[in-house]
């Protein structure tokens, strides 16, 4: 009776000796965490740039109402859309198509201006609300960009996306006066 204990405290010390595949367990335990936080912060970075190019994009097309060219010009909705996906497709590689919307009105007062409906409600992204009135001078205009961001990572679409099918939508708006252009 006492052989068989005395064998299994030898095997125990020798197992707990044994340095072979320490390696490959230490990996095994902190591999799927370091690649969670790589993917993790990758996922962020790509949101944020995207967020930073729709950013910039509505400014600068914001830009060409705020200064009356749009009007003075005659540049339609689908023009100033276009604008803004050609600017937005030069910091990174985006599909304007079905994911690009943009709303432009004018209001009365920037108190009016505030109160935009958001058109995701619900887990739903409506855009049937949209116009194009880019105002006269001296107008307060409203310009809202809206780009629907496919969420890359699946593991992560439970915590970045705001809208279905793994999507979120970035959103920049500007709120301004128009110049006293003529």
């Amino acid at each position: 009776m006492f052989a068989p204990l005395m064998w299994f405290e030898r095997r125990l010390r020798r197992f707990a000796r044994a340095r072979r595949g320490t390696t490959a367990i230490e990996f095994g335990l902190i591999a799927v965490p370091f690649f969670m936080l790589t993917f993790g912060l990758a996922e962020v970075a790509m949101i944020g740039f995207a967020q930073t190019s729709l950013d910039f994009s509505a400014t600068e097309t914001a830009r060409q109402i705020r200064t009356g060219q749009a009007q003075m010009n005659g540049v339609t909705e689908g023009e100033i859309e276009a604008r803004l996906c050609q600017e937005m497709s030069n910091f990174m590689l985006v599909t304007c198509a079905g994911n690009l919307y943009i709303d432009v009105q004018r209001f009365d007062s920037f108190v009016d201006a505030g109160a935009v409906a958001n058109p995701v409600q619900g887990g739903n992204f409506d855009p049937s609300g949209f116009g194009y009135n880019p105002g006269m001078p001296s107008d307060i205009v409203v310009v809202r960009a809206f780009y629907r961001w496919q969420v890359i990572t699946p593991m992560f679409e439970a915590i970045f996306a705001n809208v279905g099918g793994g999507q979120r939508v970035l959103v920049s708006s500007m709120m301004f006066r128009n110049e006293p252009y003529q």
